[in-house]
């Protein structure tokens, strides 16, 4: 299941998803065990790195590089 949301990151509206379990044990592990993670949703764009909770960007933040899906092409780089 996606949603579509505006990305802070990617400066425009963007498909996201549930995070991973992986990805929750990443937020928890910055945030603290006690972090509710079952609401956030990441952000599909290539080389995105951005979750937010549902309904709004505050209390977004980014992944850590390791979750880095298809980095971006390096620029100049054809």
């Amino acid at each position: 299941m996606t949603i579509s949301r505006e990305c802070p990151t990617c400066g425009s509206r963007q498909d996201f998803r549930k995070l991973n379990d992986a990805e929750k044990a990443a937020v928890r592990a910055e945030k603290g065990e006690r972090h509710f993670v079952n609401n956030l949703w990441r952000c599909t764009a290539k080389g995105c790195l951005w979750y937010q909770p549902y309904l709004h960007t505050r209390g977004g933040d980014v992944l850590p590089e390791k979750f880095r899906e298809d980095p971006p092409p390096e620029p100049g780089a054809d």
